[in-house]
């Protein structure tokens, strides 16, 4: 049906809306396993859904709407395959310099908020450093909101908790972590903040390398901004490149493939920084405009074989009325009886017909007589 729909409305035979209104029903009532098999088709489709000739109109809001909306049914959690899917449809039918998808003022993700033990809970067990786990986990109300580390008293304070958190890392082992397996599906977590589970999340590598991206993303926001170094502090261990360096080590302890993952974080924070320079330059489109085709009736008509036969050859050089020649004489056109004559002499010079076979009947009597033995019958 989707198939039939999408052909009709490429050739004008049904409302151009048909395809978009079926594939808005089909999320808002399919499941999400079915939904995923939706987006199978619908991927092997988008080229051809995107030239339909509205959605650079309204359609094109109304697949991103409703995506939206399919997006905020999704658990983030256990549906991570499906949301990535439905990303992926999004990147895949808008181009790439589509403004409402790049984020130009780059705002942070605030609806998530982490919430923890303020108190110490005197019926049970007690922490073992309850000041760090407070101050480990009220970091996360910054790293949500960089702007705000941009003042210079707030920066002071989670740049001491930046330190204590990094140090007690160094002090705990990484237990042994086991790398993913490609077939295995990953899912993604919101940590518990329990306090009683706090010291075991301090050797958990996994836990731990999340902790130390925040961290990166938050210095990279500072560079960003261009903090004036008077914001730091003056000791050089106490810049923002010095804190880098300390993140980056610690990522490269974690697991066999510590040292990739440092490595990858890098490299993506480069071409973010080239992404955010593009968006702050007006987001141009990447796609070159196409070279226009040249009309038919343009076009340079080949001659047909043998169209030139019987025709005075043309110069290879046309002299305009004020250059002159080799001699220093001064050329012009020659006039129409002149080329008469000229066509006359040729055409006087080309063989007749009866002179093409008395040379073939020439040639037959002075052919070679070893040829005429080899010719004979026996």
């Amino acid at each position: 049906m989707l198939d039939a729909a999408i052909d009709l409305a490429s050739r004008n035979l049904t409302d151009p809306e048909t395809p978009f209104n079926m594939f808005q029903d089909a999320i808002t009532s399919l499941s999400f396993p079915e939904v995923s098999r939706l987006f199978a088709m619908i991927e092997a489709r988008a080229k051809r859904i995107s030239r339909l000739s509205n959605f650079q109109g309204s359609a094109k809001f109304d697949v991103l709407r409703t995506l939206v909306e399919f997006l905020r049914r999704c658990s983030r959690v256990s549906d991570t395959a499906v949301c990535g899917r439905a990303l992926t449809l999004l990147a895949t039918m808008f181009p790439l310099s589509e403004k409402s998808a790049v984020n130009l003022r780059g705002h942070y993700n605030l609806s998530n908020i982490t919430t923890f033990a303020d108190h110490e809970d005197a019926s049970g067990s007690a922490v073992a450093d309850f000041k760090l786990y407070t101050k480990f986990w009220g970091l996360q109300k910054y790293l949500s909101r960089a702007y705000d580390v941009e003042d210079y008293a707030v920066w002071e304070k989670v740049y001491e908790s930046m330190q204590q958190i990094m140090e007690a890392f160094e002090g705990t082992p990484v237990a042994s972590t086991r790398e993913a397996d490609g077939n295995e599906e990953k899912r993604a977590v919101k940590f518990l903040t329990d306090p009683q589970l706090f010291r075991l999340q301090l050797g958990d590598g996994f836990f731990r390398r999340h902790i130390l991206v925040q961290f990166l993303i938050l210095l990279r926001h500072l560079r960003i901004v261009q903090k004036p170094e008077e914001a730091f502090d003056s000791s050089k261990s106490h810049t923002e490149s010095a804190v880098n360096r300390r993140v980056l080590s610690l990522l490269d302890s974690i697991g066999p493939s510590g040292k990739t993952f440092g490595t990858g974080m890098t490299r993506a924070f480069y071409w973010e920084k080239h992404w955010i320079a593009w968006k702050a330059n007006g987001c141009k489109p990447f796609d070159r405009a196409p070279v226009p085709f040249e009309a038919s009736e343009q076009r340079r008509k080949r001659k047909p074989i043998g169209s030139d036969v019987g025709k005075p050859k043309k110069a290879s050089k046309i002299l305009s009325s004020h250059e002159d020649d080799d001699n220093g004489k001064p050329w012009a056109l020659p006039s129409e009886e002149e080329r008469k004559e000229d066509l006359k002499s040729w055409q006087n010079s080309a063989p007749t017909v009866e002179l093409i076979q008395s040379q073939l009947t020439d040639d037959k009597d002075e052919e070679d007589p070893s040829l005429k033995r080899k010719n004979m019958k026996p």
